[in-house]
């Protein structure tokens, strides 16, 4: 026991090290998105297309799932990390030529981190016993959170308020994008000199029985809507909080909400640290059940006290408690899966990501259409966008409950 945990050692770090650059990466999402309001001047629900443009790649996680079973994980994340780093690139010249070829840009880095998703999760829970497998994950997703801690601080960096301006620093978020694709295609030259241990399911192999289809467990299907509910959550707090309290929180500025919203990732990372012990103590379903319970608690003091500088702590507060709940639906959904449709059923749960990209220009449209009077001035009611949460958290409270139970 002692030898297998130390060869899995490296393997788990490398694992942690690739959800760390795909978590930046995804979170810098934040900031890009009144970053490229300004830059092209363009509407709300346009600007929240840079979600819809990254998205959508996860349309894509079920081919990449049968890709990754058939090449491996060694050679998926090489190829995952390599596509990332040539996204990051073509970012730096699109800014200057224009607003599609940014999207496009960040399609492209998308695929190659739908691909490290795709195939790190499902690596990690294989990388010891089935009963820790959610503390496992949750601790590596801690790793991911410290890359989303540093996007909103040198996002701060990037753009700046003044009053009723917002400026932008183009030549910073260059230079960025060029280290984030300098570490993604290095990253991808390493692992080509390691060694990464193979996972398989023994018995599956031996098995007279014929293999089911990834898409006959009901977990899988569940587990892919609870994705694009949770998805809705983590991105949606951090999409409009900055313009939320630019315009709708009387004395504070841009600059100081991208401060502040250091604190919600700082927040994932002391869940998935707390997360990762309790889930060794007590059910991955009872501890997503209360949790989705406080959040909703937390979501109802926001709109008793919106439009208030006590409001942003609630939107802020919930980070502690989304923490567990990427890799607990994760895991919840593929418990009970073999080996031999974990990789496609890993691709069909990352699926449901897209529905974020569907969520934010929705709630964009919404915000578009909603207006409130703030000291005097009629100003967009970006609060507005919150109220999407309580679906969310039902659909995650049904899960949770009855949901990830379910086997027939």
């Amino acid at each position: 026991m002692t030898n297998q945990k130390q060869n899995f050692a490296v393997p788990f770090a490398i694992m942690s090290f690739l959800l760390f650059l795909l978590g930046f990466v995804t979170w810098i999402n934040n900031i890009l998105v009144p970053f490229m309001k300004v830059q092209f001047s363009i509407t709300e629900s346009q600007a929240q297309l840079v979600s819809a443009a990254f998205f959508s790649a996860y349309i894509i996680s079920i081919p990449v799932g049968g890709i990754v079973k058939k090449i491996g994980y060694k050679m998926s994340v090489i190829i995952g990390s390599f596509i990332t780093g040539v996204g990051c690139a073509i970012f730096v010249p699109a800014l200057g030529i224009g607003y599609g070829m940014v999207l496009g840009g960040l399609f492209v880095t998308a695929i190659g981190v739908v691909v490290l998703q795709v195939a790190a999760n499902p690596y990690v829970i294989a990388l010891g016993t089935p009963e820790t497998s959610s503390s496992r994950l949750t601790l590596a997703m801690a790793i991911n959170s410290m890359a989303a801690v540093l996007a909103p601080i040198i996002g701060g960096m990037i753009l700046d308020s003044s009053g009723d301006s917002i400026q932008v620093n183009e030549a910073l978020a260059k230079t960025m994008f060029i280290a984030l694709a300098a570490i993604s295609i290095g990253t991808a030259v390493i692992l080509v000199f390691m060694n990464l241990p193979a996972i398989e399911d023994a018995s599956e192999e031996t098995s007279d029985k014929p293999a089911r289809s990834a898409w006959s467990y009901p977990q899988v299907i569940l587990g892919l809507i609870a994705i694009g509910m949770y998805m809705g959550l983590e991105v949606g707090v951090g999409n409009y909080f900055l313009n939320y309290v630019e315009y709708n929180v009387p004395g504070k500025t841009m600059a100081f909400a991208s401060k502040i919203l250091g604190f919600y990732p700082l927040g994932f990372f002391i869940g998935r640290l707390i997360g990762a012990g309790l889930l060794k103590k007590f059910e991955p379903t009872k501890v997503l059940l209360v949790n989705s319970v406080i959040c909703v608690v937390l979501l109802a003091a926001f709109f008793v006290t919106k439009g208030s500088q006590f409001s942003i702590w609630p939107l802020i507060a919930q980070g502690l408690f989304l923490s567990i709940m990427w890799s607990v639906l994760f895991d919840l959904s593929m418990k009970d899966v073999p080996a031999s449709a974990g990789k496609l059923a890993s691709g069909i749960i990352c699926t449901g990501v897209v529905f974020v990209g569907v969520w934010m220009f929705i709630m964009g449209k919404v915000v578009e259409g909603s207006s409130i009077m703030v000291e005097g001035k009629e100003v967009t009611n970006y609060g507005i966008a919150y109220a999407f949460f309580f679906l969310f958290y039902a659909y995650i409270i049904f899960f949770a409950a009855k949901g990830a139970k379910i086997r027939k």
